[in-house]
């Protein structure tokens, strides 16, 4: 499954720089979603998901590079991810 970069680069906010590396990790989150949860990766609701993703990577994690190393505890919830979910079970 192919997601394309540009969906998450469309999401970036321009005060703050994401490197490919970000933008990589960030698409595998975002295929390991849509593959869980049986969505294409060109709909809305991975565009949601993408941009909840954006978000909680930009403002609401404390240190990203925790997440590239690897982490072991686990990850603080985004409330706009949590929501997004809720709306897409309830779909």
């Amino acid at each position: 499954m192919v997601v394309r970069t540009e969906m998450l680069q469309d999401r970036v906010s321009s005060n703050i720089v994401l490197g490919s590396d970000d933008l990589e990790l960030l698409q595998r989150f975002l295929e390991a979603w849509c593959e869980e949860n049986d969505v294409s990766p060109e709909s809305e609701e991975a565009q949601a998901i993408a941009s909840g993703l954006m978000n909680w990577y930009q403002f609401e994690l404390g240190d990203r590079n925790n997440l590239k190393s690897g982490l072991s505890t686990p990850l603080p919830e985004s409330e706009e991810l949590e929501t997004l979910l809720r709306k897409l079970k309830a779909a």
